[in-house]
């Protein structure tokens, strides 16, 4: 990517507040590419019967404790949930939905007590869904209808992640944080 500056930066730290306020600008516009695929995911999921009261969770936080010292927070964009149970985790990206899926198995084991049964990476046109459980992933945009859902309901699994596994996951899922800029915090 180039930078252009019309000038030589007097300074180091002039050179580096004018890449500070690049990055910023495309920090915002990938953020605004997100909010608008959300957009996109929330109104397909109304139209498949879900509600955005009652049904769904917009960027829900989660902290992940990694040891006695560490902790670090994370998040997906849209959760589905029937009867208190989360049932997908929608991961909404403007790019490179592949690289994604890693993050989206991790999150589905750590975040909550038992492993969320499924996952989607989205770009608002294209999609996978992950059964977490199988780790079967489809190329594909076809979320359930509510109705559907809640015919299977009673049929998936609410199981927890492998206790001797976990701290691998929470490890994997910290990287792509980390990549992400956000902060660790000691305890």
């Amino acid at each position: 990517m180039k930078i252009l500056l019309n000038k030589t930066p007097q300074s180091p730290e002039e050179r580096k507040k004018i890449i500070t306020e690049v990055i910023q600008k495309q920090e915002e516009a990938f953020i605004q590419n997100i909010g608008y695929i959300q957009r996109i995911m929330i109104t397909y999921l109304q139209q498949l019967g879900y509600s955005l009261n009652n049904d769904m969770e917009i960027n829900k936080c989660y902290e992940v404790v990694i040891s006695e010292k560490e902790k670090f927070y994370t998040s997906v964009d849209i959760l589905i949930k029937i009867e208190d149970k989360i049932i997908f985790a929608i991961k909404c990206t403007p790019a490179s939905i592949e690289s994604w899926e890693r993050f989206m198995i991790a999150f589905c084991r750590v975040v909550e007590p038992y492993q969320i049964p499924f996952a989607m990476i989205t770009d608002g046109q294209k999609g996978v869904v992950i059964d977490v459980l199988s780790r079967e992933v489809k190329e594909t945009m076809e979320i359930p209808t509510k109705a559907e859902l809640l015919k299977i309901f009673t049929n998936l699994k609410f199981i927890s992640y492998a206790p001797e596994k976990i701290h691998k996951e929470k490890r994997i899922l910290y990287a792509f944080d980390a990549i992400r800029c956000c902060p660790i915090h000691s305890i």
